[in-house]
């Protein structure tokens, strides 16, 4: 059986302002070619399927179109909710798409274990992997407030938790494939005796998964250690918990993981992988290449593991950033214009500046605009980076809220107040302690807002973790999600 590992499509997502409605489109049209080029009989959708927790019309359209031509194919679908997508909204449209062969798990639920199972069996019926399907943890799901707990403690049990969780879906895992195989004899009881005694030959014979070499695939949406993300990734938080190390996890034959955008494998195991966003959510995505993961369950067979095979997805939306000193910048976009004017490309390139300068140029955008009018570029941002990063409030390079993040924003005013001012002393340890855990305290904060934003407000407007650009710009353009 050939096995799709993908995750983070955000379908309905808002770039800047722009749809991304075409993209996925053609991201859909070019999967289910090779759905039926490499013969793939299950995908898994390691979380954020949408971008929202109430997302556009088109974007659940693209979705149920989707289930609907994988079922068409005889592909099954496995989605597990990430922090982006709504557990309700998922939820609400579960049992329909069971039928279509698409199994949704929107939430851990540690009093049923079962649910996370999902036996996955061939075109000829016979048991070929079991999924743990895990979604996106809420601290709520696995643990509850205790009074006077200390910010260690709370981390420590939470791990603990989750660590147990995992645990205990992997060894209800592990008794699958006799659970499926006395289902079977249950439901056949009609059948001739001489089959009735074959079927007991075989769960003889088949003894357990590990004697099978049937693969146990798990999955995740959360950051594990050492996991490198881009801007576009929200930082979320398991309660106080920033990240998951790779050997809280059992020894699943694969983990197909989900949240981080820049596909990579975790802690060097390339049977542990996050596949990455399959379009570009960010522009610092750019020069890496999109993928989704290929598994063979004949490879893991053969040679006791599975080989994972990176299939690259094609640029459905051409971007760039042009970064440099005003002069730069400026010939750089000429050379651009000119390049497109003689190409029989026309497809708009979405372009990000950055103009590296002190000084602030309140007429830079003007002649970007004037280089690239009645070209085929669409200009979505022009932002400023200063060369010193002095902090003064009489600052004369004039920096601008629009250039900076949530965090940075955070960080400039706590260097700016009477504690981060203070001078070098004796209790110096004591004052960076207070400060770094100042910072700790701002990040939990944001990581709660947005949560109770999805949970309570389903789309209706998260904590942006990146600010637009500059105000300046006479770009329109909306708040990022």
């Amino acid at each position: 059986m050939k096995i799709l590992h993908t995750s983070d499509w955000h379908l309905g997502q808002h770039f800047m302002g722009r749809t991304r409605q075409a993209e996925h489109k053609a991201l859909i049209e070019w999967l289910l070619l090779q759905v039926q080029e490499h013969h793939i009989e299950l995908i898994i959708l390691a979380g954020d399927v949408f971008d929202t927790g109430a997302p556009p019309s088109y974007a659940r359209e693209l979705f149920n179109e989707l289930v609907i031509s994988l079922n068409q194919l005889s592909c099954q679908l496995i989605v597990v909710a990430g922090n982006h997508d709504s557990v309700s909204m998922l939820n609400e449209s579960k049992n329909l798409l069971a039928c279509l062969e698409a199994n949704v798990i929107a939430k851990a639920l540690p009093e049923t274990v079962s649910e996370h199972i999902i036996p996955v069996k061939n075109s000829h019926g016979q048991l070929e992997a079991v999924v743990c399907a895990v979604p996106f943890i809420r601290p709520k799901d696995l643990v509850t407030s205790k009074a006077n707990q200390s910010e260690t403690d709370k981390k420590r049990d939470l791990l603990n938790q989750i660590q147990a969780f995992y645990f205990e879906i992997y060894e209800a895992a592990l008794k699958t494939e006799e659970q499926v195989n006395q289902g079977n004899d249950r439901r056949e009881g009609d059948v001739e005796q001489d089959k009735d005694k074959l079927n007991d030959r075989v769960m003889e014979v088949q003894g357990n998964l590990f004697d099978l070499d049937i693969p146990i695939i798990g999955t995740g949406h959360l950051t594990t250690l050492g996991a490198k993300t881009s801007e576009s990734v929200r930082d979320i938080y398991i309660g106080t918990l920033e990240a998951v190390p790779a050997q809280a996890f059992p020894p699943f034959d694969y983990l197909a993981l989900g949240h981080i955008h820049r596909a990579q494998e975790v802690a060097g195991n390339d049977c542990q992988r996050y596949s990455g966003s399959p379009i570009c959510l960010s522009f610092d995505e750019l020069n890496r290449e999109k993928s989704m993961v290929l598994l063979d369950t004949q490879t893991m067979l053969h040679l006791g593991k599975f080989k994972p095979k990176l299939l690259p997805i094609p640029t459905f939306q051409t971007m760039k950033t042009i970064r440099g000193e005003v002069s730069d910048v400026l010939q750089e976009l000429k050379g651009l214009v000119a390049s497109l004017e003689n190409s029989d490309d026309n497809k708009t390139v979405w372009l990000e500046v950055k103009v590296i300068t002190d000084a602030y140029l309140s007429d830079v955008q003007k002649h970007i605009q004037d280089i690239i009018q009645h070209s085929a570029i669409d200009l979505l941002r022009v932002t400023r980076q200063v060369k010193t990063q002095v902090i003064d409030h009489n600052n004369d390079a004039k920096e601008t809220l629009s250039e900076l993040s949530v965090e940075e924003v955070f960080d400039r005013c706590l260097a700016a107040s009477t504690l981060g001012k203070m001078e070098q002393s004796q209790d110096e340890k004591n004052d960076s302690n207070e400060i770094l855990e100042l910072k700790k305290m701002f990040k939990t904060c944001v990581s709660s807002l947005q949560e109770r934003d999805m949970a309570g407000n389903e789309g209706l407007g998260s904590v942006k973790h990146r600010v637009p650009s500059e105000t300046e710009a006479d770009v329109k353009r909306k708040p990022e999600p």
